[in-house]
């Protein structure tokens, strides 16, 4: 079976992955990769099964989104991580507000949307709760893409 990758998107993408994401995503290939890099890494998955997961906070959730919207052939899922502001475990009505369209857009293409809500805007990616809630929705995601896909 081929790898899975889990492509991070992070403006200061270094080659090495951050310490207990491999304990967090043991099925995948962790792919820490700046946004100006994401199209080429996704049109070279395209052809590759299974698909790749793509996570994202900040000012990166658009981006995120737009990948699964221009690539779905090769995206199963995009994990958005959004502000908690009230500590309750949702993502703010804002934030819903400014990403929204692109959610509903990225489901129709079949790609799964998760928001993972996980503390204050602008918390980094490599947050151990962040790395616990990636662990959790890949193992709940299905394995391959929805029947009619």
């Amino acid at each position: 079976m081929t790898e899975r990758m889990l492509v991070v998107l992070d403006e200061a993408a270094k080659a090495e992955v951050p310490p207990g994401w491999g304990q967090a995503a043991p099925d995948h290939r962790i792919v820490p990769c700046p946004p100006g890099r994401a199209s080429v890494l996704l049109r070279e998955a395209a052809g590759a099964k299974p698909l790749a997961d793509v996570l994202a906070g900040g000012q990166l959730v658009p981006v995120a989104l737009r990948l699964a919207e221009r690539y779905p052939e090769a995206v199963r899922s995009v994990l958005l991580v959004g502000p908690d502001p009230e500590g309750d475990g949702r993502a703010s009505r804002e934030w819903f507000a400014a990403h929204g369209t692109h959610v509903a857009s990225a489901r129709e293409a079949g790609v799964e949307v998760e928001v993972l809500p996980h503390g204050p805007a602008g918390a980094p990616l490599t947050e151990p709760r962040v790395a616990a809630a990636v662990t959790a929705t890949l193992d709940r995601l299905p394995a391959v893409r929805r029947p009619d896909w």
